[in-house]
């Protein structure tokens, strides 16, 4: 897994060089999540997102405001239930898709998309001690992800983002109780995160 992630930066970074009309960005930053439906409301788990992505114009004209995003990235989602002493997590490694506009002076750029994201591994305790029965709480998809993310270029090459994340698909294969996104069949539970995080940009 580690060879192949090198692998894709290292593509990214080599097409960021050779055309001027992409650029490379390296992206890091703390994630604060909450699972909707899990009996917790505020933004309590602590978790970590880095990773690498590129944008191109859209149209081909490189001073388009308009601009496809292509990241990858591994994150980590899950709530945390302060009464039962309960942790949920979840490791992702995600691929958001998004569309953004950028100003003309190109400083701030807005992006709105999808995240697709493979589960990688998962954990549920309770006062400390993992949860077995609930080891296979998580599904191996969080298949779509509703993502917004907007960035401060504060530098040549340095910036700040801030990124909002909420599922709009169940992350759990329990469906009996819990929330709803969309319309009522769709019945669950559902990641919601923010992140900050600062991005350097080529």
């Amino acid at each position: 897994m580690k060879r192949i992630l090198m692998i894709i930066v290292l593509a990214l970074a080599t097409v960021a060089q050779a055309q001027n009309r992409f650029d490379f960005s390296l992206v890091g930053g703390v994630n604060m999540g909450q699972i909707d439906g899990d009996n917790a409301d505020r933004y309590r788990h602590l978790g970590f997102r880095a990773g690498v992505g590129t944008s191109y114009p859209i149209g081909g004209d490189a001073d388009s405001k308009w601009r496809w995003v292509v990241e990858l990235a591994y994150t980590q989602k899950g709530s945390y239930i302060e009464a039962y002493d309960r942790k949920l997590s979840a490791d992702y490694i995600e691929i958001p898709l998004m569309i953004a506009y950028t100003t003309h002076s190109k400083v701030l750029r807005v992006s709105v998309g999808v995240a697709p994201a493979l589960l990688v591994r998962s954990e549920v305790s309770d006062g400390g001690a993992e949860s077995v029965a609930d080891r296979d709480l998580f599904k191996t998809f969080d298949l779509l992800p509703l993502t917004i993310s907007v960035r401060w270029l504060m530098g040549t090459n340095f910036g700040i983002e801030g990124r909002y994340q909420n599922s709009m698909l169940s992350v759990t294969n329990e469906t009996a109780s819990g929330t709803y996104r969309l319309f009522r069949d769709n019945k669950g539970c559902f990641h919601n995160m923010l992140s900050a995080g600062i991005f350097l940009q080529f």
